[in-house]
């Protein structure tokens, strides 16, 4: 799917969220997904990866929490998924486990926030936090996220940021050695040497 399709089939979803509930449900995407509507990547993907979702609470007001879909969002997005012949796991919280490994500091305030009619809010990973998640996961599985991480084309700083970050997730000796030659590869080993 490409932008246009994602924002068909969010739209289609919103649609059918209407007629099951009356909850509002504001996702966060991260990903293909967010690349392309946000104009980062042409590329198509195959699904779109919810990594958090948004609530509003008395205590804590608008904050982050755990994707997970109830059954009306499933039997929506079931729907979704027969009406234009899509897999059954077009959209998944396959990376839902970062939110509790912990998140980019400032992540939520850079959210890009878009409308899919009356039941839908789509809130969009920004550029610097897809360089973040991108860097990390490439350092494991390289492919289509070094991919990613190159069309970014981060700056210094950028990649500094996403670089110390990941040394957060990951702290131990072996990652950190493929991190630098990650950073060296892709023309960033300055970075790497002034990893401490």
């Amino acid at each position: 799917m490409d932008a246009g399709d994602i924002e068909k089939y969010l739209k289609a979803l919103s649609d059918q969220l209407g007629l099951r509930s009356k909850n509002d449900v504001a996702l966060v995407v991260c990903g293909g997904a967010a690349l392309s509507v946000i104009g980062l990547s042409k590329r198509t993907t195959r699904d779109i990866d919810i990594i958090a979702l948004i609530v509003d609470s008395p205590d804590s007001g608008h904050h982050l929490t755990k994707a997970e879909f109830d059954d009306e969002f499933k039997s929506a997005a079931a729907t979704v998924a027969g009406d234009f012949e899509l897999p059954e796991d077009w959209i998944n919280c396959g990376p839902a486990g970062q939110l509790e490994m912990g998140l980019p500091a400032g992540f939520q305030e850079r959210l890009i926030p878009k409308s899919y009619g009356e039941n839908l809010v789509v809130y969009y990973c920004s550029k610097l936090d897809l360089i973040h998640l991108k860097l990390f996961a490439a350092v494991d599985v390289r492919g289509r996220h070094l991919e990613d991480l190159q069309k970014m084309k981060p700056n210094h700083s950028e990649m500094e940021q996403a670089a110390r970050w990941c040394l957060t997730q990951d702290v131990s000796e072996p990652f950190r050695a493929l991190l630098k030659a990650m950073l060296e590869e892709l023309g960033y080993g300055y970075i790497g040497r002034e990893l401490s």
